[in-house]
């Protein structure tokens, strides 16, 4: 090219005028100035972190430094999960060992470690094949006489850019207990359920490095100091469970697995005027260090599992009535043992727990019970007449007013754990003589037993629907608070605080004298409903049932919201007299609610209702 420049330029080339040889050469120059600009524009600015990466690689070995993962503790401090580092594990850095220097350290790794030559040509086609990575583990779990080995080795310089590592394991010392809320991790430490999964960007550690300057032959060169940037720990989670109560749940459910050998099971016990989760338990359940059980086990089945709710329902039917200014508590509704319903079939029946006769009251020749006597009796045939009184708006709106057919907005719930928003079919399917009285007697219907709870305590606190939380806060390793759980509502429920205040004396008339009085104490007053539910099985009702109670405690001035859900009970147990108990909310569940509460209430420090000190006294 320069001698054809030349050429050009020349008496014998094309350009004979030296203004326009000139004029070429310059072009020619400027021609190759701008090349030569593009080229370091293209080097210094397009591909700078591409050859700066390179010029690293070469010039520097990295060493990622580990931080510990957040651990998770209930509200009183009990640690859920945390990190512990058991045993040692032997790693390379491939980058660290220079190319001719391979071969040597493989074969001598493999002699400090037990293993023959073949090993040790395995090792050195790793370490070729990582060359560029900056972590290889060669052992995991190192024998201790191993380590001692390795450990003088690496004191005399003999093995370039090994390390001996703490195995991190993540530990749940309290086994089953509240597993299902706290989850667990998987080998790489990566939250695979509960709280682990939800949290995973919280609690999850952001690893440090170390920089090492090296020389060509890969040797770190003296005088240079190391940058160092530290690793972050993980967050640490508080949850709302106070220990004392969750351990009381777990207890209390074990008991009564024990007694009834159900299906499933499920307790939970809620702060009345926050919506916070003190206790939360279900049966079957898992133990987190063992990862090897059933699958199924781990499922939240309080928030997974909708059922019919049967009489629990009830008290939400006479609540809206109460909201529309149709009845009072003392009002008087027509009572029949057996009611037939225009247009459908099956009769509407009380028997078995009719109201007794002397409860009636007498008046032109029909016999009439008082709404109190309706609730604290559990009475069919009148939720029936107080739910046609109302209509299909009135009861639909009643009943999805207080959340049914919708998520809870339970901070570990959701679709990402399955979380069901029961069922409630369309007002438009819904058919009078059918469809209105199956509902009002808890049928036809599904809700889960956070929704059922969830609905009761808003009964409890004077008529708001919270969205349950178990995420009490989350603070980084910094002190640093990223989250904060409080109240919030799920919606604006039609329920007024004197509707509520009206209904609490009649459901804990339900406990001292009505479906509920197993779960009747001394020192406390629950008030409450029971619920008993046939299943479906093979498209019909069958004689298996779900046995329920969900309420609050104390009556007259509620701390605690609280429900137990017992599926298809199995044991058969009898009575002091020898008479084999049947299956219902009040046998099954009830007894199990008194003793939570009593044991809950007393361990939060609630004082006793004063007639029980006085007597005592």
């Amino acid at each position: 090219m320069a001698r054809a420049l030349l050429w050009m330029l020349s008496d014998r080339g094309l350009i004979r005028s030296p203004r326009r040889a000139a004029a070429w050469g310059l072009g020619v120059i400027v021609i190759l100035m701008f090349g030569l600009t593009g080229r370091l524009y293209s080097l210094q600015v397009m591909h700078h972190d591409d050859y700066l990466v390179q010029r690293n690689a070469n010039s520097t070995r990295s060493v990622s430094l580990p931080g510990t993962r957040g651990g998770i503790y209930t509200a009183d401090n009990v640690s859920l999960a945390q990190t512990t580092f058991s045993g040692a594990s032997i790693v390379v850095n491939p980058r660290a060992v220079p190319g001719g220097e391979r071969a040597e350290l493989a074969t001598r790794l493999a002699g400090l470690l037990g293993h023959d030559g073949d090993y040790a040509r395995k090792l050195e086609e790793q370490l070729y094949q990582r060359r560029d990575k900056a972590y290889y583990c060669v052992q995991y779990e190192t024998p201790l006489e191993n380590i001692e080995r390795i450990q003088a080795s690496l004191r005399l310089g003999e093995l370039p850019g090994v390390e001996i590592r703490n195995i991190e394991t993540r530990r749940y010392p309290l086994g089953n207990f509240a597993s299902q809320i706290v989850g667990f991790v998987g080998r790489d430490m990566e939250g695979l359920e509960g709280v682990e999964r939800a949290l995973e960007s919280w609690l999850a550690a952001r690893p440090g490095t170390r920089v090492t300057m090296v020389d060509a032959l890969g040797r770190p060169i003296e005088g240079m100091d190391d940058a160092v940037q530290q690793p972050m720990d993980g967050a640490r989670v508080d949850l709302t469970l106070n220990s004392g109560v969750q351990a009381i749940v777990e207890d209390e459910l074990r008991t009564a697995i024990e007694r009834w050998d159900p299906v499933s099971a499920t307790i939970v016990v809620m702060e009345t005027h926050s919506g916070a989760i003190l206790g939360i338990a279900n049966y079957p359940s898992f133990d987190p260090n063992d990862r090897n059980g059933d699958p199924a086990s781990r499922k939240n089945t309080a928030i997974t599992d909708a059922f019919e709710p049967g009489s629990m329902i009830k008290p939400i039917i006479y609540a809206r009535a109460f909201e529309k200014g149709l009845l009072t508590p003392d009002s008087l509704i027509e009572y029949d043992v057996e009611l037939k319903v225009q247009g459908r079939r099956k009769l509407v029946s009380d028997k078995g727990h009719e109201i007794l006769p002397e409860a009636r009251i007498q008046r032109n020749g029909r016999e009439y019970v008082t709404v109190r006597q309706a609730i604290v009796h559990s009475s069919n045939t009148c939720v029936a007449r107080v739910g046609m009184m109302l209509g299909i708006n009135e009861v639909h709106d009643a009943v999805t007013g207080v959340g049914f057919a919708q998520r809870t907005g339970f901070d570990m719930g959701g679709t990402r754990f399955g979380e069901s928003p029961g069922i409630i079919r369309k007002k438009s399917d819904w058919t009078v003589p059918n469809s209105l009285v199956s509902v009002c007697m808890g049928y036809e219907i599904q809700v889960t037993p956070l929704q059922m709870l969830n609905c009761f305590n808003t009964l409890a606190n004077g008529g708001h629907v919270y969205k349950p939380y178990v995420i009490r806060s989350v603070t980084g390793a910094d002190k640093k608070v990223l989250h904060q759980g409080q109240p919030r509502e799920l919606l604006d429920c039609w329920m007024s605080e004197q509707t509520a205040l009206a209904l609490r004396p009649l459901l804990a008339d339900v406990v001292s004298e009505g479906t509920a009085r197993n779960a009747l104490l001394p020192q406390y007053q629950i008030a409450g409903k029971t619920g008993t539910a046939h299943k479906v099985k093979d498209g019909q009702y069958s004689a298996d049932k779900i046995c329920s109670f969900v309420g609050f405690a104390p009556a007259e001035d509620p701390v605690i919201s609280i429900i137990v859900v017992v599926n298809e009970a199995r044991g058969r147990n009898v009575n002091k007299y020898g008479w084999r108990i049947r299956h219902y909310g009040g046998t099954v569940a009830a007894p199990t609610v008194a003793r939570v509460v009593l044991r809950t209430l007393k361990h939060l420090g609630v004082p006793e209702r004063a007639t029980v000190t006085e007597t005592e006294e």
